[in-house]
């Protein structure tokens, strides 16, 4: 559950936000520039903005389609790639074709969303959920697939069902991965999701900040900007630490 020495899995990303940010406000400082606003100026804007019941709002959608989309794909790609990883014949005839579709930038294949789905909340949901559902599927896969062949000779030997191997050996093994996979899955579910945004949408944060980009309010994007850090930091700190005790309980007896 922490690093060595005793010192706590989140206080390494956190000391490197705070040096990110002095960084920044010295940077600022020595440019002197209108178009580069230092983290005062821009937390100003932000406490400005947040009061705003449109910012609000934009929070709660974003927020919420974040949700379903990040659950959908985390539900969907493990089970998945689960299910696939158990067979070696799918895996090698599958996975080439969904690497070649991961390896495609996501944004290149949203008018396609757009074309289907129309503009809402189901496209952008969509977007957000493939951005994240292939990467957690890859990673099951290759999870699954790699479980010790030894346990699964063992598990033919005792006619152990379907159910009981899955249960007793397949998932236990991947755990490990599946935690890895919810952490990075969340951050890309959440660039899909804002990318969906700025193009598509009439609220969420994505589209604020274009909107204040075709305004030219520098330090209203910089504010918001750190909104979205805060708002990302806080759920991968938390998947960090599940990730950390879900190793150290399963990786020593798999």
């Amino acid at each position: 559950m922490s690093l060595r020495h005793g010192t706590p899995s989140w206080v390494p990303p956190v000391a490197l936000a705070l040096v990110l940010l002095v960084m920044w406000a010295a940077t600022a400082a020595l440019a002197d520039s209108a178009v580069y606003p230092g983290p005062v100026e821009a937390l100003d804007s932000l406490r400005a903005d947040i009061g705003s019941s449109r910012l609000q709002q934009s929070v709660l959608d974003t927020a919420r389609v974040l949700l379903l989309s990040y659950g959908a794909a985390i539900a969907i790609g493990s089970v998945a790639g689960m299910l696939l990883g158990l067979s070696a014949f799918w895996s090698s005839a599958t996975l080439p074709v969904v690497y070649a579709l991961n390896s495609i930038p996501k944004i290149v294949l949203y008018p396609i969303f757009l074309l289907f789905l129309g503009i809402g909340d189901f496209s952008r949901g969509s977007f957000a959920f493939v951005s994240g559902v292939l990467p957690m599927f890859l990673i099951m896969v290759e999870a699954t697939a790699s479980v010790s062949r030894l346990h699964l000779k063992m598990a033919a030997s005792l006619n152990m069902s379907r159910i009981s191997l899955m249960r007793r050996i397949i998932v236990p093994s991947v755990l490990p991965s599946f935690a890895a996979g919810m952490r990075l899955c969340f951050g890309l579910t959440l660039i899909g999701l804002l990318l969906a945004e700025m193009f598509s949408s009439s609220t969420g944060l994505g589209y604020e900040l274009l909107r204040n980009l075709s305004l030219a309010r520098v330090e209203n994007i910089m504010g918001q900007v750190v909104l979205i850090g805060v708002l990302a930091l806080v759920p991968t700190l938390a998947l960090q630490q599940l990730e950390v005790r879900i190793r150290n309980r399963y990786e020593v007896t798999t």
